[in-house]
């Protein structure tokens, strides 16, 4: 019958299995020579000689063919073949020693396990044959006495042969099916990592990881992008966003300024951190998700004041028609009397009336410019020539600090469809009112800039005043708004109107004590 012998890991385990045989028989060597030396003129080298000699051909093979173990361990067929004569020199030294040599047995039973853990079931069993062959050969033929003890000792030996060589067998199947299920597992767990590593730097939302000391562990690309900053392992998170301390919460959601540069608007990023538990690190782990809110926070600021806007604008028009009417009554009537009064203090009161009627009058005008529907611009205006006009108008201003630094920075070919003094009177309000912030700054500065993005141009305004608080931002394109002590709160309700009927989008960035910045984006004429 043909027997086909595999090994499991072929080489590795078929090296193992030699290194532990050749280890084996050094060991009896050795210990057998240390006894000899011991023992001195006591011992019977004819007897011995016989040991020594099996042994030292036994070792021999087994070193060569460790020696020559890439020829030798490929080949499963002559790796059995050492098993074979091994059981063949073990039954030599039974023949001499005798069946009550149990250490020799023994050997009998390692070389079987051992063929088991190489050849697998069919190899064991095999080598059991042949080991029980040369076994019944060696003790039958050996000189001792055969009592009936003998042939009972014969027998279980062989039993035990086939026992060990049955049970290796078996282990030996099922540590390989132990291993083909590992190797499974792992390959498994190895894609699975693979496809989550795939999944987050793949993810359009920024991800990072951090432990409680702010180190970061990981950061997708993503993160890398929106945060504008590359190596993120490398930086600690306090110094990324110090205001997010998450060593004591186990969660955090919100929305999170952030701004690489101070001098650049800050954006506006969607925050969620939870806390999650990392038996690797044997600690707990942040888990931040984060996206760039920026825009979707301006489209939503812009259509919460065109909603408010809208809602004042039709109250403001309806109010001034039914003022106004009143007042021309009254400022005719005044006007008559004032011919038939010669009284001069009555004469000044009534200019007086007649002055504050002109101001009621003028307000109303406001209230319906502002509520009356714009016209769609359709006249080109180059942006930069008129940016410039402003900001030397302003200068000029005797009533305006005249220390204030000005930067101007202007892309060419601004060109946008626009009412040229509407748009005047838009930059003339902005700017009016940034040099107005600036009156009590240290180092007053104003970065007007516009330039080219995509199908859009983008004018920047940015001062270094006093800014504003969170609840003045959000109502100060509000009518009858104002934190100024003679101001009406329509200049910028106007001017957002204004802005409105030329398509453009306005974000606001301010901060108490550093500054503010008007974010202006029109589209681009064709």
């Amino acid at each position: 019958m043909r027997l086909s012998f595999a090994l499991q890991n072929s080489k590795n385990k078929g090296l193992t299995v030699e290194f532990v045989r050749v280890s084996l028989f050094i060991l009896i060597l050795g210990v057998s020579v240390i006894s000899a030396l011991v023992q001195g003129s006591f011992v019977n080298w004819g007897v011995l000689g016989p040991f020594y000699g099996i042994l030292t051909v036994a070792l021999g093979l087994h070193i060569y063919w460790l020696a020559s173990w890439e020829q030798t361990i490929e080949k499963p067929r002559v790796l059995f073949l050492g098993f074979v004569l091994d059981a063949f020199f073990i039954s030599l030294l039974i023949f001499y020693f005798g069946v009550n040599q149990s250490l020799f047995l023994f050997l009998h039973l390692v070389n079987i396990l051992l063929a088991g853990i190489a050849c697998r079931g069919v190899g064991a069993l095999t080598l059991a044959l042949f080991t029980s062959i040369f076994f019944t050969l060696a003790a039958l033929f050996s000189p001792e006495m055969k009592a009936l003890n003998f042939f009972f000792l014969l027998v279980l030996n062989n039993i035990a042969f086939f026992s060990v060589a049955g049970l290796s067998g078996y282990l030996s199947e099922q540590l390989q099916t132990v291993g083909k299920e590992l190797k499974k597992t792992g390959l498994s767990l190895r894609s699975a990592q693979e496809l989550n590593q795939v999944l987050v730097n793949n993810i359009p939302s920024g991800m990072m990881s951090f432990t409680d000391s702010g180190e970061i562990v990981q950061a997708n690309a993503s993160a890398e992008a929106i945060l504008e900053k590359s190596n993120l392992t490398q930086v600690n998170w306090s110094e990324i966003f110090p205001d997010i301390q998450m060593a004591e919460q186990t969660l955090y959601k919100g929305d999170v300024r952030y701004s690489l540069d101070p001098q650049q608007a800050a954006k506006i990023l969607g925050m969620t951190i939870s806390k999650v538990y990392s038996p690797e690190l044997q600690a707990h782990l942040s888990i931040a998700l984060f996206d760039d809110l920026t825009k979707v926070r301006q489209l939503e600021f812009a259509a919460r004041q065109n909603e408010k806007l809208a809602a004042v604008g039709g109250l403001a028009a309806g109010i001034a028609h039914e003022i106004r009417n009143p007042l021309a009554g009254i400022s005719g009537s005044i006007e008559m009397l004032t011919q038939t009064v010669n009284n001069d203090d009555d004469r000044k009161l009534m200019k007086i009336i007649l002055r504050e009627i002109d101001r009621l009058n003028n307000l109303i005008t406001e209230f319906l410019d502002y509520s009356r529907p714009e016209v769609p611009p359709t006249d080109p205006v180059d942006l930069a020539p008129l940016l410039n006009e402003v900001l030397d108008a302003i200068k000029t201003d005797a009533k305006l600090r005249a220390d204030i630094e000005q930067i101007r920075e202007f892309d060419s070919n601004l060109v946008i469809l626009g009412r040229r003094d509407k748009l005047k009177q838009v930059f003339l309000n902005i700017v009016l009112n940034s040099y107005q912030a600036m009156n009590e700054a240290k180092k007053p500065q104003l970065t007007v800039s516009a330039s080219v993005e995509d199908k859009n141009l983008k004018v920047r305004i940015r001062d270094t005043g006093s800014g504003m608080s969170e609840a003045t931002r959000k109502k100060m394109f509000e009518p009858f708004h104002t934190t100024k002590p003679k101001g009406t709160g329509l200049g910028l309700a106007v001017t957002h109107k204004i802005l409105e009927g030329h398509g453009a989008q306005v974000f606001v960035e301010s901060e108490q004590g550093v500054g503010t910045e008007f974010i202006l984006t029109f589209p681009k004429a064709n």
